[in-house]
């Protein structure tokens, strides 16, 4: 590897649990693009990631032909790194945080939409005031967030909406570290949808607030193989698998 390196005129560093590249990485750039399309040209297993709800709810088992990431990234820049330079071959993303429409690289498909739900313990002062509450209560008390520019155009509005003032450096999704600060801060409020509920280990309450976000999953990959049998494969399953949650949850919205 040493040699590898220093033919290339690189130098590897570690930062925030994964080793990166230094200097120019053209020429590793060029290799991932030809390993990539070959896995995709002759039916090699593709790699799958997702957010930390999606994974676990629509991605496991993996369909055929996939193999599933870690499923515990808590930003939007490294995964779309990963999906641009072809290290992954797909990734169910969170909208609003997604390529515009008109990015040439990166195509999205919308697979559904959801409210963005707030989440407080269960002796919350907040539950007092009913379905009298409001944004100015809520902006009262401190409530998650991750680290700045995580999710970009999220944070746009959820601060705006003053749900985004307790800063978090976390980069990798672990049930403590996020949840577990909650339980232990009963005047903590975090965020949620209909689907990431499920995961939870604890009970938690939504409060009775409308906010003027709208939220969903989207997968992403890039446009060359946007008509590939993978493709459909892996499209198809996630909608079936989004259908029964979406019976169960009217506020769950399938978008075909």
């Amino acid at each position: 590897m040493q040699t590898a390196l220093r033919i290339l005129s690189l130098e590897t560093h570690k930062f925030q649990g994964e080793w990166a590249l230094i200097g120019d990485t053209s020429f590793i750039d060029l290799e991932l693009k030809v390993h990539q399309l070959w896995r995709w040209n002759e039916q090699q297993p593709l790699r799958l990631e997702a957010q930390r709800w999606s994974g676990p709810l629509l991605c496991v088992p993996p369909p055929a032909g996939w193999i599933k990431g870690n499923f515990d990234c808590l930003d939007y820049q490294r995964p779309i790194e990963l999906l641009r330079k072809g290290i992954i071959d797909a990734w169910v993303a969170s909208y609003p945080d997604i390529p515009d429409d008109d990015d040439p690289e990166i195509a999205s498909i919308r697979l559904n939409r959801m409210p963005m739900l707030l989440l407080v313990s269960p002796n919350h002062p907040l539950l007092e005031l009913g379905e009298a509450i409001t944004m100015v209560d809520i902006a009262r008390y401190p409530s998650m967030a991750l680290p700045d520019g995580a999710f970009p155009k999220f944070q746009e509005i959820a601060t705006q909406c003053g749900i985004w003032n307790i800063p978090n450096k976390q980069t990798s999704f672990k049930y403590q570290d996020w949840y577990g600060r909650m339980d232990s801060n009963d005047l903590a409020i975090a965020y949620g949808t209909p689907l990431s509920l499920q995961l939870l280990e604890t009970t938690k309450v939504i409060l009775p607030v409308k906010l003027p976000i709208e939220v969903g999953d989207a997968l992403l990959l890039r446009r060359s193989f946007l008509q590939s049998p993978q493709t459909e494969v892996l499209h198809r399953t996630l909608i079936d698998r989004l259908h029964p949650l979406a019976e169960a949850n009217a506020e769950i919205q399938l978008l075909l």
